[in-house]
């Protein structure tokens, strides 16, 4: 598997991560559990929840990447894939202002769309950096038992720090 098919299969974790939580929850709602059990499933509980917010920026998001990474290096891919959370925040933000314009007052729009911004945001951002890292693991996983390969660079794109065919000649 070549990085940049790893990079496109990987932006559809969030969504499997999603239904396994998902998974999880419906098995679990017909229990009951302890409060440490409870404490413990609450960040799932979050995630399960979480898609109704997060499921149209996260996907105008994923579509944009996949998009964009069309024959993008593997350095690129993964300064990306750290950026990701980031700009999923942002799309959150947008998606407050969007939420909170109904409101009856300009004080009270930015009241509720910076509570609910910074909320949102800031479980994208952990949820986000989670998803990421879990990728980056497997990623690692991957390479390490050789099932994705680095890609070679174009042989028409010379290194500056190699030397040429006419400079070893010399």
């Amino acid at each position: 598997m070549k990085p940049r098919t790893y990079f496109r299969v990987a932006l559809l974790f969030p969504y499997m991560l999603w239904g396994v939580c998902a998974l999880i929850a419906a098995l679990l709602s017909s229990q009951e559990t302890s409060a440490a059990w409870n404490i413990v499933l609450m960040p799932v509980m979050f995630y399960v929840i979480g898609i109704i917010l997060w499921l149209i920026p996260y996907t105008i998001l994923a579509a944009g990447m996949w998009i964009w990474s069309r024959n993008k290096s593997t350095a690129a891919l993964r300064k990306l894939a750290l950026l990701a959370p980031i700009l999923l925040f942002a799309l959150m933000l947008v998606e407050a202002l969007v939420v909170s314009l109904p409101t009856q007052s300009v004080g009270q729009t930015a009241r509720d769309m910076l509570g609910q911004g910074l909320l949102m945001g800031g479980f994208s951002l952990v949820f986000g950096y989670f998803c990421v890292g879990i990728a980056m693991g497997i990623y690692r996983f991957l390479q390490a038992k050789r099932l994705i390969t680095e890609e070679a660079p174009p042989a028409h794109i010379e290194d500056s720090t190699t030397p040429s065919h006419a400079q070893t000649l010399t």
